[in-house]
């Protein structure tokens, strides 16, 4: 082997060396922007599930002030629900929108335009009530109209939601009542 042989042989060595370290640096950018990309997909996701819910706080207050009860006012729940299927259009008209709130946002949820743990740290324990206090009003409605999927994904997003207050809390002596249930 001659010296030139030599010499282009440790020259495509080389070149070899500089094109595997390029491609290594140019994967590492890329996994860097891969991160940064989903960082920035989660950042806006959960943006995005406190915009909706900051919004619909004023939505909530104007169905409160229309007549919509406190989530954990069972009793006056009821009445509106009885109100309802004895056919009254406005309270059906209420609690159709009361409901379509969070169905949408459960429909956000499912499709991960919302942040499930975002939901569940401002919201949770409300739509659990929500859930078990319209339930009755809900499986009517199915019934009525024969589509079990009304309402659905609202009850999916209660289903993902997790009880807090279902523990004793510490130094109280006493157990606390379900989530959603008024404290005595």
């Amino acid at each position: 082997m001659t010296s030139y042989e030599l010499w282009s042989l440790v020259g495509s060595f080389g070149s070899l060396t500089v094109s595997v370290i390029a491609f290594g640096a140019l994967a590492w950018q890329l996994l860097l922007l891969s991160r940064s990309t989903a960082q920035d997909h989660d950042r806006r996701r959960k943006q995005a599930t406190m915009e909706y819910l900051t919004a619909n706080m004023d939505r909530k207050k104007g169905l409160f002030d229309e007549g919509i009860p406190n989530e954990r006012d069972d009793e006056a729940i009821a009445a509106l629900i009885s109100l309802s299927l004895s056919g009254d259009r406005q309270a059906t008209k209420l609690i159709t929108a009361y409901l379509t709130t969070f169905n949408f946002l459960a429909v956000g949820a499912q499709t991960d335009a919302f942040d499930r743990r975002v939901i569940d740290e401002a919201w949770g324990g409300l739509i659990i009530a929500v859930w078990n206090n319209y339930q009755p009003w809900i499986e009517a409605k199915r019934r009525e109209y024969g589509e079990p999927r009304m309402w659905e994904n609202l009850e999916w997003l209660a289903g993902q939601m997790t009880p807090r207050r279902s523990a004793a809390s510490a130094g109280d002596g006493g157990t606390l009542p379900p989530q959603g249930q008024p404290v005595p």
